[in-house]
């Protein structure tokens, strides 16, 4: 993960296993301020579950409905273990979306908490220096996850304009010098591990384009970076990585494509191998710099109990190892 900071960087992917997002902001603050870069407001209430709740903004679309003669999609991890079954959905025959059909209210929940972040900033809660951290799916998230493959072209232009209206709100409303966008990529991890079925375009082409388009989509006054993520419906991988392999041909092929600065990338690794790791930490180094630490996705969806340690844990890890 680049990133331009003087203390090692405790970086918190999104989701955050706490009410409300003021318990976010107070609760990481205290624990690791001073290795704070950015800070999401820990994606609570309908994002818990990351993008499970666009199911249904799609399937309410005038131009979208349910594929009731296509077998669900069996959404498993990595060790065959069924997390759920998704209803497929299809575009309407004749039907082409429309960009301002629909209403994901990212754009709405970021700005609510933003003036909850300004405020405990100004009162001193939050280290001044913290950007806002605004962690958002890419438009390839839901088109993969819930619609027929032979659709995904008819949707995906469709909606890779409204996540780029709900950034360019984003930006309009807050400072763009304390504000850092995220682009959360997971379907496209998958897809090129091999996770879902093919389409009628290429998925790197499909993937990298999107990628790309959203990442210029920012402006250059707002920071930009990219989370790599192979899925944690359970709190476990949907695939288990082999090496980094993959990642570091995405974060290659992403850093070609996207004309403007990207601040940061984050790439998980696996859980509770602290060898691997640091091995991996080497290894990285010889090619990168590499300035702070993070869990592999968000941690929402774990034992709400674990936290305290978790997060003493990322502050440990980033004083030892930088």
């Amino acid at each position: 993960m680049a990133a331009t900071a003087r203390q090692p960087v405790v970086h918190f992917v999104g989701s955050i296993p706490l009410p409300d997002a003021e318990s976010v902001f107070r609760t990481l603050s205290e624990v690791a301020g001073p290795h704070l870069r950015r800070l999401p407001d820990g994606e609570t209430g309908i994002r818990k579950t990351w993008i499970r709740f666009l199911q249904d903004v799609l399937a309410d679309n005038p131009a979208i409905e349910i594929a009731g003669d296509v077998p669900p999609f069996k959404f498993v991890q990595w060790d065959g273990k069924l997390i759920r079954e998704i209803p497929r959905l299809r575009v309407k025959p004749g039907m082409t979306p429309d960009p301002a059909s629909f209403t994901t209210g990212y754009a709405d929940m970021a700005i609510e908490s933003w003036g909850l972040f300004d405020r405990l900033q100004k009162a001193g809660v939050i280290p001044r220096t913290v950007k806002f951290q605004v962690s958002l799916p890419t438009p390839i998230a839901p088109t993969y996850n819930n619609l027929v493959p032979s659709d995904r072209p008819k949707l995906l232009p469709a909606l890779t304009e409204h996540f780029i209206g709900e950034v360019r709100t984003i930006a309009a409303a807050i400072p763009n010098d304390r504000l850092a966008i995220q682009w959360d990529v997971c379907q496209e991890v998958l897809a090129w591990e091999g996770y879902y079925e093919t389409g009628p375009v290429d998925f790197r082409t499909e993937t990298l384009d999107v990628l790309a388009r959203i990442g210029d989509a920012v402006s250059p006054a707002v920071e930009l970076g990219y989370h790599l993520c192979y899925g944690s419906p359970a709190d476990e991988h949907l695939v288990q990585p082999k090496d980094m392999g993959i990642m570091v041909e995405m974060t290659t092929a992403i850093s070609a494509g996207v004309r403007r600065a990207i601040q940061y990338f984050h790439m998980p690794v696996h859980h509770d191998d602290a060898a691997g790791d640091r091995a991996r930490l080497a290894a990285a180094r010889r090619h990168a710099r590499v300035d702070g630490v993070a869990t592999e996705c968000g941690m929402a969806r774990g034992d709400p109990a674990r936290l305290p340690a978790l997060l003493a844990a990322h502050v440990r890890a980033a004083e030892s190892a930088f």
